[in-house]
């Protein structure tokens, strides 16, 4: 391994492994250094949902609208790992978001579900979301509504994106901590990892959690926020026959109820993490703010978990309240930010766009390289089949979305504008009858598996 490699990429989480996959499909010479395996960090703390950012919705509207269009291409790419869940939202009297709050929000998440091959909304009686959903408590419920989110078991997605980055020609070394940045005067030409010295020509620092910690090896600094998340993990995958989002307790956010083969998971919880996200750890009161959160709902709610999933995620930072904090990502390079040529960072975001991520990076690196190669993840599934046609679809401006984005507020306003005319519409369609309930039977066959 003395020759350079083209791109050398640092931390084989999602993200990661989606940037040594594209650049390997480009043709280029890869590396990929891991310091443990495939996905074990953040990846493996996420809730496990390739989702679109409905949330999202009420403060950063073009950030749904890319993440719900890039959710698509991998549900094409990885289709034969995601699993279609059904999510219901129990709207209960003492509520902070009414039901026709709560329904025009889906309205608008409406809009966007089919590029991410989702299906609309479905409008609950009490009564039907109780048959559903057996044990919830029923006083002061009033109604509840139904979308649909894709569960994947986030390592393996990992895991199969790295190898089918091997199979394009990438090198991958799992077991392998990056220790030292590598340097020629102030350019960054490889990095120590696992005790071998890897030379490249562009290192892209996609470790996650840690990329402050990669980008300090190298004398540069980033502006991210570590935010914190914990869930708790049930063996039983039957606590519950369908997807959740519940209040919190606290009625300032929301949680998720998960049942997958990985047991039923609860969380997360969104609280600012330590710098060092090693030293991150699940506290008491976050184990009892989840519990109580949800046995608010099923009173029979069993009271000890099994086990707690503790991990920390990039935030790009933004002064203000956490609303205003961007769950967009940025390519950073620190040759124009820091005056240190060779290396760059990927920022922010989210799984649900780890494949968006890693082609701004990989194009970031391609200029460096002077490399004309397109990206062409979205074309070929994870084990090289083609994919079949890719709807069109309008994107956003960029000048928008740039623009917004180094103005949170005004992206706030702008999201908010959205909602208040889409507010307005429902309730004239209320008015005039035309926002209908499902009943059990129909809502089983709306999310019956293709």
């Amino acid at each position: 391994m003395s020759a350079p490699f083209d791109v050398i990429v640092v931390g084989g989480g999602v993200t990661g492994a989606g940037v040594a996959r594209d650049a390997a499909l480009r043709g280029l010479t890869v590396a990929l250094v891991e310091r443990g395996a495939p996905g074990c960090g953040t990846t493996a703390a996420s809730t496990h949902l390739i989702h679109g950012g409905m949330r999202y919705l009420l403060y950063d509207r073009l950030t749904t609208h890319e993440t719900c269009w890039d959710c698509g291409h991998i549900v094409r790419t990885a289709g034969d790992l995601l699993t279609r869940l059904p999510i219901v939202w129990p709207v209960y009297r003492d509520h902070a978001r009414g039901l026709e709050t709560v329904e025009t929000l889906l309205e608008e998440y409406d809009r966007f579900q089919p590029m991410k091959h989702g299906r609309r909304h479905l409008r609950l009686s009490a009564e039907t979301c109780a048959r559903l959903v057996p044990g919830i408590k029923t006083e002061g419920l009033i109604g509840a509504l139904s979308f649909d989110e894709w569960w994947v078991d986030a390592e393996d997605l990992a895991r199969r994106t790295l190898e089918s980055a091997k199979a394009a020609g990438a090198q991958i070394l799992l077991g392998a901590p990056a220790e030292a940045v590598l340097r020629a005067g102030a350019r960054v030409i490889g990095v120590r990892a696992g005790g071998r010295n890897l030379r490249g020509r562009v290192t892209v620092n996609a470790a996650g959690p840690w990329v402050d910690k990669v980008a300090r090896l190298a004398g540069a600094s980033l502006p991210l926020r570590l935010m914190k998340g914990t869930h708790l993990v049930y063996r039983d995958q039957a606590l519950s026959p369908v997807g959740l989002l519940l209040e919190a307790e606290d009625r300032s956010r929301c949680i998720f109820v998960v049942p997958s083969p990985l047991g039923t998971w609860v969380g997360p919880t969104d609280l600012p993490g330590p710098d060092d996200p090693d030293e991150a750890r699940t506290t008491d009161d976050e184990i009892a703010y989840l519990t109580r959160s949800v046995r608010r709902y099923f009173p029979r709610w069993p009271r000890h978990h099994d086990a707690t999933i503790v991990g920390s995620r990039p935030i790009l930072g933004q002064p203000g309240a956490e609303n205003l904090l961007s769950r967009d990502f940025e390519v950073f390079d620190h040759e124009l930010r820091d005056g240190i040529p060779g290396l760059l960072t990927i920022g922010g975001g989210k799984m649900s766009d780890y494949r968006l991520m890693a082609e701004a990076a990989t194009d970031a690196a391609c200029r460096k390289l002077g490399a004309a190669a397109h990206g062409t993840t979205q074309l070929t599934t994870l084990d090289g089949r083609p994919v079949a046609a890719i709807p069109p679809w309008p994107q956003p401006a960029p000048a928008l979305k740039r623009f917004l984005r180094a103005r949170p507020r005004l992206r706030r306003l702008h999201a908010l504008a959205h909602l208040g005319a889409a507010f307005a519409s429902h309730l004239a369609r209320r008015a005039a009858g035309s926002c209908p309930e499902t009943d059990e039977a129909a809502f089983r066959r709306h999310y019956a598996t293709d």
